[in-house]
């Protein structure tokens, strides 16, 4: 059956969400499972803004969504030419996104250990539990497994 005319839907205006999912399977650390939500497939639905060099005076078009995500501070100009910044500072960071909304789901056995900086334990999710956090900005979640049993998961952010 084809999608019905109109497909996909537009963005709506004025509110943006973000569509990132993982699975996986828990390690003894965290670090093994860092999840980045602007990293996820189709999750960072924000436009970014153009790149305006500087002194250029050429007409700039941002479309009919224009909310950014990133910088602009262009990345081919020589350092110590826009307006004092280094060579270094003009490193383009990664783009991050925020989820409102996050579901854990812990699909295996063991505890699920979950971390929003990566070192300190935020949070358990025992065996078949799923736990949903609402207004919870975050722009990633780190996940382990505790104990002898290895947690598989499923991580929703919207």
């Amino acid at each position: 059956m084809p999608f019905p005319p109109g497909w996909p839907p537009r963005a709506a205006s004025g509110r943006r969400s973000i569509r990132f999912f993982a699975e996986g399977t828990a390690t003894a650390n965290f670090s093994d499972n860092g999840l980045l939500f602007a990293d996820g497939a189709g999750a960072n639905t924000f436009i970014p803004l153009p790149v305006v060099k500087p002194g250029s005076s050429e007409p700039v078009h941002i479309g009919s969504n224009p909310q950014g995500g990133g910088t602009n501070i262009p990345t081919d100009v020589a350092p110590d030419t826009h307006k004092g910044v280094t060579g270094l500072q003009q490193a383009v960071p990664p783009t991050m996104i925020w989820a409102q909304m996050i579901a854990i789901a812990n699909t295996g056995v063991g505890t699920l250990e979950f971390s929003f900086d990566g070192t300190n334990v935020h949070g358990r999710v025992e065996a078949g539990e799923r736990r949903i956090f609402r207004m919870r900005y975050e722009a990633g979640i780190a996940l382990k497994g505790n104990g002898a049993d290895v947690p598989t998961f499923e991580i929703e952010a919207w």
